[in-house]
């Protein structure tokens, strides 16, 4: 065996073994899913629905009307919806309906998270929001918090909506695995794309950005750089000393009444 051809098997060896590191590696990175029970706060009622894949998930849903613009809620990667049951019941406060879901393999949803798979689950509560709950897409505007922005801003660009809040959004996958892990080529073996640039790109409806400028998990340019690749009507807020995880806490009243603001007007279109 020549020379060349040892160096050529290696180099192929050392692809193969990065590739399946990846496949290990990278649902461990994005998610970290909490399966525990998540009784609903007295503010909502429990919910269910089957993905196209039949996998079941589980989420909370406040009762409204139909003169109420309705947020459809997309958690970060992290935990479960317990640990957002009081921004959620805040926003209920300021009179708008809201409905969240747990992704699979978090809370008492069935599966194991993956990109593919996220998306498989918001088009299925999206569906039991229109057909179940009646409400009209025109209603509806989809937030995201970090990687429930990829999610909110894919299901954005292939459902029609109100509008779309992202809070703390990143770029794409490839741009944070290089942040993550920087001496590792992981980008080029990458299965998981989460694209906010492509998907923001081609938003037609209101756009709402918001970002902490001390965010230290995903830097405030990368929304800077949304609201630049966005044509459509868009806003970026920007709220001072905030991290990636305590917005609401920093900006306080003005967080939820923004966000009610901002609902109201897309709503209104």
């Amino acid at each position: 065996m020549t020379p060349w051809v040892k160096w050529a098997i290696a180099i192929i060896l050392t692809l193969a073994l990065l590739k399946v590191l990846v496949w290990w590696l990278q649902p461990r990175l994005a998610f970290a899913p909490k399966p525990d029970k998540t009784p609903p706060p007295p503010a909502f009622s429990r919910f269910e629905a089957t993905a196209e894949d039949g996998v079941r998930v589980i989420g909370w849903v406040s009762p409204f009307d139909d003169s109420l613009p309705v947020i459809f809620y997309f958690c970060g990667n992290a935990g479960n919806l317990s640990d957002r049951a009081d921004l959620l019941t805040e926003l209920v406060k300021h009179r708008l309906g809201v409905v969240a879901f747990n992704y699979r393999g978090t809370g008492e949803s069935e599966g194991m998270p993956s990109e593919d798979g996220l998306y498989r689950d918001a088009e299925a509560v999206l569906s039991y929001l229109t057909t179940t709950c009646s409400v009209v897409p025109a209603r509806i505007v989809l937030w995201g918090h970090s990687i429930g922005g990829a999610v909110a801003a894919h299901l954005a660009g292939d459902h029609p909506c109100a509008g779309v809040i992202l809070e703390s959004t990143f770029l794409s996958a490839a741009k944070m695995s290089k942040r993550i892990i920087p001496v590792v080529p992981l980008q080029f073996f990458l299965t998981y794309r989460f694209d906010n640039q492509e998907n923001v790109a081609r938003l037609t409806v209101p756009l709402l950005l918001i970002h902490g400028t001390a965010d230290q998990v995903v830097p405030p340019s990368d929304s800077k750089r949304l609201f630049e690749l966005a044509s459509c009507p868009k806003d970026l807020w920007l709220v001072e000393g905030a991290g990636h995880n305590d917005i609401c806490d920093i900006a306080g009243a003005d967080f939820y009444q923004r966000i009610a603001d901002f609902s109201q007007q897309a709503t209104a279109r």
